[in-house]
């Protein structure tokens, strides 16, 4: 008998489990062991049972939570608040508007301003420049005088007047850069009524659509690197004058376009390019005689988004144009006007009746060779010539053109425009000619002012080292921002000619914390988030949007779509960038602006870094964000979402008793949540707390006068939508507080304050325990964002940060959300796991935390966590102890002294291990097989999480070498030949850089843009360096250097989740006997148990027969090869829906009137002057 089952086992390939052997209950009984005791420990330790009970007898309720009362409660208080921006932006406008119409410019005068750039802060000593005009003008900029404000992050600034910012192309003596910032000083009375009446504005400023910048409040702006800045190409300023528009760029690439044509044609199409924004569509041709090719080969027949990381894909495909053959514009004229017919039509519908669109073709050449006004006609002469939806931009470039006349006629017919652009220097100028031409029907109306809202981006102005409000390295930002019209310049004295300019753009900056701030996370919950989704599909606010990888900043980080940061789970999962149907539809009804839910969505919750992941069913709430783009969504956990504490009046009981609210909060071991809003003074500047507990311990004390007041941050004033300039100034004093939020806080600090009262007090009969496993310390954390924690002696705390300063986000911690999420499987369970590692300790800790969740009327919610720090080590000894003593029961059964036994915790990482430099290793990493037997047996799952937020690091081998290297084996005269060529280049780059310094002069403030930035770059930073090196030896060959090359990509990651319902059901055993096929072992003998009272398993397995294979799992990310270059692989993204943002104005019958359609920009410079320079700039590239 015994032999036929041998013979069974050894022929078997599927698993036989052996039920109830002695060998099992071995090792059951270890992991009963160790659960226990680790049970025992955490309730001595963490007094769980103590602080339960104390919410019972503290009278909290668990009541039912209504996600869509709560969505709607943060909807409105994020509605006031962007109204109050849109307003304080639109009172800007109706100012500068009005001033601007009755200033009368007198260049006669002298006007003095502060310069953001020139003028002298005080203190600083006069400063020379290179630039002869500069310090001449000078004298004419007023000194700065800043203080670092703390509402402004630190920054030194002067809250009492604005500065002006002027772009390094244009001269502030110039007419209308000169009227502008003469005039618009006028606004500082609006931007400081703005601040006064809402202290939270940040940065407001005002764009010239001359160029200059008028920004409040007055900052000293960076000058230590090439300023590049230029208002009018910022989204802001390009979304609020233009809305969403669909553009092609036809480029010659004909032979007659090399050298100096090639350069400025590049330019001209970069410069387009960098006019656009996340809510445009665009593609590049380049066209030759009878050919047409699209730029980027996947982008074939499609408009695509102009993000950021497209926008980045064509430029660097324009570096690589090769101009061949003759000129011919025919097939390039057809395929854009069919392209965009076919988006107007079938995408778009619009008809050119009651729905129009924005579309125009930039065509960018140094001549026609014949005429083209039958395809124009054709094509865009529609509704018997009345309808013309495309409007036709030409940018001639060169000193000679051919057919300028039919250029002309192709742009003024199709309302477009013409510019002749015959230098470098002015590509800038000539590309923005376009915005106003395009904004033409929007200034038409006059009477609307719409307020765009831009997708998130990073704060330029931000410097971490002296910010101690925000823990990222970034600043993320949203800009509210209205169009101004230039109503002087819009009306003719007799008029006889109708023009329609644009004077500006005002905006301000709303930082996406802000925004975060009023979202009411500790209502929302643990596990439960809000975030925000623009009619682009994009998330302005997302827990899961990362902005930057290891402090490197995504390309695409403001075009992050939902698609890629929401997870729905699959079974089968579904392969990369193949989404569900639901997310689908999540998406549409997000980006139409829709209120509703839709429930029952199983998700991937993928925290700790990617590290670990829960499959959750979870409801979502959505409703519009009114006049906003935006729509707000909650994410509300099925299984402890839907229920939460409400506690009493504490602060009026604790006035009743006598008790201070303060006495609650004594010593040191305790925090708040960072980035929470307890209590704050509408102006920061001049109410400095060193730290969070510091401020709220200064509201708790004034909290216990009987005349404290509630106050909100923003009370509704008026009707939604409607402008309200002049609002009341708010007072230095005045205060806001979230009441219910602050009732939590006191309540949960009476509620923990006598189980972590400082010192630790625990019996003789503990001590024992405690020093068993080394315990280093305990914490609770709360509902209310309070955190307390206590060492076990002062040792411990020792050149180290404490863990209440390392881990003061309560709700937001890896121990609270997986303590929570355990409570779901098991509520008499501690979740253990290696602890992260912040001050490189020797000795490993693990942490283990526990979910409180009080119970009321049948019903529980999450209260708190409690949790503590031991030693891993202590707990391998205690492991090995009692897993290698032989067993009396069944003493011919195996120890972990032959056995291989480890313990896992519910994410598969192992914390102990037979071999110590296993622990916090991944167990599939080191157990390839019996990890695929365990998933095989539905033990473990695997949940495949597709990172699309990635950077991948390619390793790159180059040589650091000398302009000879490359040549096999050159001999010593091409060696001194090319050293030669070096020393002429390197002059070259130095006559250069006189040579337009001599020009900058002489042409009284003209200062080249980019051409300055581009020689001022290779001069400083390259020049200099050659010139030192130009004496080493090169002979030798040099070493190795290996460079870092990140790129945009997609990973996927195996994660993998425990099945704790399986493994405490009765049919499971966890004893798997060994397979073979033939003679070849399959799968070792292994034993699984569950270790209770945690997340943990005891895995012990029989190695007599050695590993069956060498397979691993691993949850390291793996980059997915598609087969296709970045971006091609994320087109199916691009073919997504779109909301159509509002405020739009495509069409006015008064631009028939409008006579003004091209011109040819003028240059100072002499000919030959430009003939030189574009040598020199052709050399420089050789």
């Amino acid at each position: 008998m015994v032999e036929l089952f041998i013979l069974f086992t050894f022929f078997s390939l599927n698993s036989v489990p052996i039920f109830c052997s002695s060998q099992g209950k071995v090792v059951g009984k270890w992991a009963n062991t160790i659960g226990r005791d680790l049970w025992d420990l955490g309730g001595r330790i963490t007094k769980y049972t103590e602080i339960e009970q104390r919410y019972h007898h503290l009278n909290a309720q668990v009541e039912d939570k209504d996600p869509m009362v709560l969505l709607n409660e943060i909807v409105e208080v994020i509605t006031l608040m962007m109204d109050r921006k849109m307003d304080a932006v639109q009172c800007i406008v109706h100012e500068a508007e009005n001033k601007s119409e009755s200033f009368e410019y007198n260049n006669e005068t002298t006007y003095y301003y502060y310069n953001s750039k020139y003028s002298r802060t005080q203190g600083q000593k006069e400063k020379s420049y290179e630039l002869k005009i500069l310090n001449q003008s000078l004298w004419r900029y007023k000194p700065l005088v800043l203080n670092e404000d703390t509402h402004f992050y630190n920054l030194a600034v002067n809250t009492n007047h604005s500065s002006v910012h002027v772009p390094s192309q244009i001269f502030d003596l110039h007419e209308d850069a000169a009227t502008a910032i003469e005039w618009s000083e006028e606004l500082d009375k609006v931007f400081i009524q703005n601040y006064q009446s809402d202290p939270s504005l940040t940065w407001q400023y005002f764009g010239s659509y001359s160029g200059i910048m008028r920004h409040y409040p007055a900052k000293k702006w960076p000058i230590n690197k090439i300023d590049l800045f230029d208002c009018r190409i910022r989204t802001w300023f390009i979304e609020a004058a233009t809305c969403t528009k669909d553009i092609i760029i036809l480029l010659d690439n004909s032979g007659s376009m090399d050298a100096m044509g090639k350069h400025i044609g590049v330019l001209t199409a970069a410069g387009i390019l960098d006019t656009l924004s996340n809510n445009d569509y665009v593609n590049i041709l380049n066209y030759t005689d009878g050919r047409c090719n699209y730029t980027i080969e996947c982008f074939k027949n499609l408009l695509v988004q102009a993000t950021e990381e497209n926008i980045k894909v064509f430029k660097d495909e324009l570096k690589v144009v090769k101009p061949l053959n003759k000129t011919g514009i025919s097939e390039g004229l057809e395929t854009a006007f069919k392209l965009l017919a076919h988006y107007r039509e079938n995408i778009r519908h619009c008809d050119g009746i009651k729905t129009h669109c924005n579309q125009a073709i930039m065509i960018i050449t140094d001549g026609l060779t014949k005429n083209f006004s039958q395809i124009v006609m054709k094509y865009d002469f529609l509704h018997n010539g009345t309808y013309k939806p495309v409007r036709i931009f030409s940018y001639l470039v060169g000193q000679e053109v051919t057919n300028e006349e039919e250029i002309k006629w192709m742009s003024s017919a199709t309302k477009g425009f013409y510019v002749h652009i015959q230098a470098i220097e002015q590509v800038t100028s000539a590309v923005l000619e376009y915005i106003n031409v395009i904004a033409r029907p929007l200034i038409l109306q006059q009477d609307d002012h719409p307020v765009s809202w831009t997708h998130v981006y990073m704060d330029e102005t931000y410097d971490d080292d002296r910010d101690s409000t925000i823990n990222e390295p970034y600043r993320m930002l949203t800009s509210a921002a209205a169009p101004a019209f230039d109503k002087k310049k819009n009306r003719s004295a007799d008029n006889s000619t109708r023009v329609a300019n644009l004077l500006g753009v005002a905006a301000t900056d709303v930082p996406i914390e802000y925004i975060a701030r009023l979202t009411l996370p500790y209502k929302i919950g643990v596990s439960g988030y809000a975030f925000i989704v623009s009619n682009n599909g994009y998330v302005l606010m997302h827990p899961d949007l990362r902005p930057m990888v290891d402090n490197i900043k995504m390309t695409n980080y403001n075009s992050i779509d939902l698609t890629e940061v929401e997870q729905f789970y699959t079974n089968p999962p579904l392969p990369p960038r193949q989404l569900p149907e639901r997310l689908l539809e999540l998406r549409s009804m997000l980006i139409n602006g829709s209120e509703g839910i839709i429930s029952d969505v199983p998700i991937k919750y993928h925290y700790d870094r990617l590290r670990r992941v829960s499959v959750e069913v979870y409801d979502y709430f959505y409703a519009p964000l009114n006049n906003t783009p935006f729509t707000l969504a909650l994410a509300i956990p099925k299984s402890h979402g839907y229920n939460f504490l409400r506690v009493g009046n504490e602060i009026g009981r604790n006035r009743h008793t006598g008790n201070k609210l303060t006495d609650f909060f004594t010593g040191t071991n305790w925090k708040i949540h960072p980035k929470w809003v307890y209590c704050k003074y509408h102006y920061l500047e001049g109410h400095e707390f060193p730290d969070p507990e510091s401020e709220i311990l200064h509201f708790l004390g004034k909290m216990y006068d009987q005349n404290f007041t509630w106050k909100k941050q923003y009370g509704k004033t008026g009707d939604l939508g409607k402008v309200e300039c002049g609002r009341k100034s708010l007072k230095e004093e005045d205060y806001y507080c979230d009441k219910q939020l602050i009732q939590r806080l006191i309540f949960d600090a009476r509620n923990t304050q006598a189980s972590f009262d400082e010192p630790w007090d625990f019996q003789e009969s503990e001590k024992h325990l405690f020093d068993r496993y080394a315990v280093k310390m305990r914490f609770v954390a709360t509902m209310s964002g309070l955190t307390r924690w206590e060492y076990k002696n002062d040792s411990a705390i020792e050149d180290a940060k404490e863990f209440g300063v390392l881990h003061s986000r309560a709700i937001d911690e890896r121990w609270y959300k997986s303590a929570v999420l355990q409570h779901e499987y098991d509520n008499e369970a501690f979740v253990y796991a290696i602890a992260d590692n912040e001050d490189n300790e020797e000795d490993i800790l693990i942490t283990g935390s526990y979910a409180i969740f009080p119970k009321d009327n049948g019903k529980e919610a999450p209260g708190s966590v409690v949790g503590f720090q031991f030693s891993q080590e202590k707990l391998r000894q205690k492991f090995k102890e009692i897993t290698t003593k032989p067993s009396n029961d069944c003493p011919q059964c195996s120890t972990c002294d032959t056995l291989t036994c480890y313990i896992v915790d519910n994410s598969g990482y192992i914390l102990v291990a037979n071999d110590e430099n296993f622990s916090g290793q991944f167990f599939g990493e080191v157990e390839g097989d019996i990890m695929k037997a365990m998933i095989e047996e539905s033990i473990f799952e695997e949940v495949v999480v597709y990172d699309y937020q990635a950077l991948c690091d390619i390793r790159k081998v180059t040589h650091k070498t000398s302009a000879a290297t490359g040549m096999a084996e050159p001999t010593d005269f091409i060696k001194d030949g090319i050293q030669s060529l070096k020393h002429i280049k390197n002059g070259i780059r130095w006559v250069l850089k006189e040579g337009m310094q001599i020009i900058l002069q002489l042409n009284q403030g003209l200062i080249i843009d980019p051409l300055s930035a581009y020689f001022k770059n290779q001069t400083s930073e390259h020049a200099v360096e050659d010139m030192e090196e130009e004496d080493e030896d090169e002979s030798e060959p040099e070493p190795e250097v290996v460079e870092d090359n990140f790129i945009p990509c997609d990973n996927e990651v195996h994660l993998y989740l425990l099945k704790q319902h399986f493994l405490q059901s009765n049919n499971f055993t966890g004893e798997f006997r060994a397979i073979f096929q033939g003679k070849a072992l399959l799968r070792r003998e292994f034993y699984v148990k569950t270790i209770v009272h945690s997340n943990l398993i005891l895995v012990a397995i029989n190695d007599t027969l050695g590993k069956s294979n060498d397979e691993t799992f691993s949850t390291r990310p793996q980059y997915i090869r598609y087969g296709v270059e970045h971006p091609c692989y994320k087109i199916n993204l691009n073919n997504l829906p779109r909301g159509t943002p509002k405020g739009c104005y495509f069409k006015n019958d008064l631009e028939n009137e409008i006579k003004a359609f091209g011109l040819a920009t003028k240059i100072n410079l002499d000919v030959s002057v430009i003939i030189i320079v574009s040598i020199l700039l052709l050399l420089m590239n050789v």
